[in-house]
């Protein structure tokens, strides 16, 4: 009878939190300049002395494309990004095929005015070592711009490069800040490495270019207001909702399905066969896969349990003790604590480790996993 709560952790590990969602389509939609330096454009052209007929025309076509004004245009049409892989993992303690088809999920998104591209995956940092020396960092910086807007960048950071030979920077950053496409940046720097104009074939230069931290990249405008922020993590929120519901719903019915024709012992059905539950199954699946009437209707019953008295007070004890042992070693949420009650692992909370905690460790699998959740957050902010 323990088989349906085993099964139901399978689902849980890839369902998403709305904080989390939140975190992960700020980190995606970071703000751009667009809108700024369209500003300061217009106020450039408006106080320029040849303002003239002309440039008030192209002023309007501007204002045209004010985001605020206009739901068919946008300002922005989008910029290069490239967001390390293992950072934002760790980040949202969410493996990397559940983000994958978050980014799938934001690419499909049915929206007018702005659109997201995945692209495939690069290497977002740059490293620069030049065993020749400062001098040798400089000379680079001054025939390869992407390499003198890093140091540019660096210096603006408070970095000091008196003495320095090496310097990392994110190159896909770089690139859009300069409004170039990364992978002829790429080729540039590597390019770096060998001087192609000796007489006797190319030869190294003394510059070792390195790129390191795989990246989910992908293309999107920056200038999305607040409500549109707000429109794509609800939109997540509720198909990942669904799609929750939709497993849990199937996966109970199979259940019951098969619950309903089976034996209380293997004795009973080892020598003969039983017609009638056979036939009975025979109905359940043509059913399923015709008009799905009876699917409907247990799709209605999806209600959990309640808990009595004395099991609220059991786990609600349970989860005290953890927030008081792990509180100050990890970040805690209700989300983390529900998975390690139902031994769901995550990368902040990984088997090989957690596992041996086997006060907590699946502790309380045959509890509703969102009953978890309310409890975990609620305790989490009274303990604050």
């Amino acid at each position: 009878g323990k088989d349906l709560s085993e099964l139901r952790r399978h689902t849980f590990s890839n369902t998403v939190d709305y904080r989390t969602l939140k975190k992960f389509v700020l980190k995606v939609f970071t703000p751009c300049k667009c809108r700024e330096v369209h500003t300061r454009h217009k106020q450039a052209l408006k106080e320029s002395t040849s303002y003239d007929t002309t440039l008030a025309e192209t002023d309007e076509l501007f204002d045209d494309w004010d985001g605020e004004t206009n739901d068919t245009k946008r300002l922005c049409s989008g910029h290069e990004r490239a967001i390390p892989i293992d950072s934002l993992v760790m980040d949202l303690d969410v493996k990397e095929e559940g983000i994958s088809t978050l980014f799938c999920y934001l690419e499909l998104h049915p929206h007018e005015t702005w659109k997201l591209e995945n692209l495939t995956n690069v290497y977002s940092t740059c490293n620069i070592q030049c065993y020749g020396g400062p001098a040798l960092l400089q000379e680079i910086a001054k025939k390869c711009p992407p390499v003198a807007v890093a140091v540019a960048k660096a210096k603006k950071d408070g970095i000091n490069f008196a003495g320095k030979t090496d310097i990392d920077f994110p190159v896909v950053e770089i690139s859009d800040c300069m409004g170039w496409d990364s992978g002829p940046v790429k080729r540039e720097l590597k390019m770096l490495m060998w001087n192609m104009s000796g007489v006797n074939g190319p030869r190294r230069t003394g510059v070792m270019v390195e790129f390191a931290n795989l990246a989910f990249h992908y293309r999107a405008p920056g200038d999305l207001t607040e409500d549109e922020i707000d429109d794509v993590i609800m939109s997540l929120h509720t198909r990942i909702q669904k799609q929750e519901k939709a497993e849990l719903t199937n996966l109970k019915y199979l259940f019951d399905t098969l619950h309903s024709v089976s034996h209380k012992n293997f004795w009973m059905c080892a020598d003969d066969l039983d017609e009638k539950k056979n036939d009975k199954l025979k109905i359940i699946l043509e059913d399923y896969f015709q008009d799905q009437t009876d699917f409907k209707a247990a799709v209605l019953d999806t209600t959990e349990p309640e808990l009595s008295s004395y099991e609220l007070s059991q786990v609600s004890s349970d989860i005290k003790q953890f927030i008081h042992m792990y509180s100050q070693e990890h970040k805690l949420n209700g989300r983390a604590i529900a998975r390690v009650f139902h031994g769901v692992a995550s990368p902040c909370f990984p088997a090989t480790t957690w596992g041996r905690v086997r006060r907590f460790w699946r502790s309380n699998i045959n509890i509703d996993f969102n009953l978890l959740i309310k409890l975990a957050t609620k305790l989490l902010i009274q303990l604050r």
